[in-house]
């Protein structure tokens, strides 16, 4: 069975149904239920198994490349790269820590501060990337040449708190943008609700639009010269088994929660 590194759905299914059909070509004995006995695992390695954190949040996030229409408006992109024009998939996790101090126990209307360094850092560092056209490369700490994310509160009484994001950010490989191999230049904005009576938050939305600029060894085929790219993020269910699929950059679990 010929295995093919492909995003194309088509190339997908058909080794799918290469491997089904060498399936049914094993002897019945073979494939017959109980046939294959598995022993028992033992302790689990926490370096392989990453689990989202216990009381966090899950977002799912969505990246896509986009072009500008004559008025200025954005639409979805197109690229000569196979695949490049659908959206690239990710998930986020925050710690119940992390999402709580988004949510001050004393917030009042008007109230207005930065995010928490450790959350920002995760969103700009391993999810404001291009990861339409393969695995990308991840931003150091020192590529984060402007960070600006402040929350404000625009509700808050007994039963809800609601805030807006606003902000914008610079990432790049070089100190100088205009020398930089990598960069991204966005502006974010997006919304919260706590709701006090239940405990929980129900809604954490975030958009970050801006014009992204070169590619990595596993992402070739970028469009050249600075583009626009769009990336947003939303709350999921949990419920779903997508939804609990590792975060891209997870492979190192405590380098990206960091270490309680």
């Amino acid at each position: 069975m010929a295995y093919k590194n492909s995003q194309q759905a088509d190339d997908v299914r058909e080794m799918l149904e290469q491997g089904l059909a060498a399936w049914n070509r094993l002897p019945v004995r073979v494939r017959r239920a109980g046939a294959i006995r598995v022993p028992d695992l033992g302790k689990l390695d926490r370096a392989f198994t990453r689990t989202p954190p216990p009381g966090g949040l899950i977002l799912n996030v969505f990246t896509r490349i986009l072009d500008r229409k004559r008025d200025g408006q954005y639409i979805c992109g197109s690229c000569s790269f196979p695949g490049g024009e659908l959206p690239g998939r990710d998930r986020m996790w925050l710690k119940r820590s992390e999402w709580q101090s988004l949510v001050p126990a004393t917030a009042k209307k008007g109230d207005s501060f930065d995010m928490r360094p450790a959350v920002a850092d995760r969103l700009l560092r391993y999810h404001l990337v291009d990861n339409t056209r393969g695995e990308p490369p991840y931003w150091a700490s020192k590529d984060i040449r402007k960070k600006h994310l402040r929350w404000t509160v625009l509700l808050a009484d007994k039963e809800d708190v609601r805030l807006r994001l606003e902000g914008s950010v610079l990432l790049a490989t070089d100190a100088n943008p205009a020398k930089a191999k990598r960069g991204y230049e966005a502006r974010l904005f997006g919304y919260l609700h706590y709701d006090r009576v239940r405990k929980i938050v129900d809604r954490l939305d975030v958009v970050a639009v801006g014009e992204h600029w070169g590619e990595g060894a596993y992402t070739p085929g970028a469009r050249p010269g600075r583009q626009p790219l769009g990336i947003a993020l939303e709350l999921a269910g949990g419920e779903r088994a997508t939804d609990k699929i590792p975060p891209q950059a997870a492979r190192d679990l405590e380098d990206y929660l960091g270490r309680d």
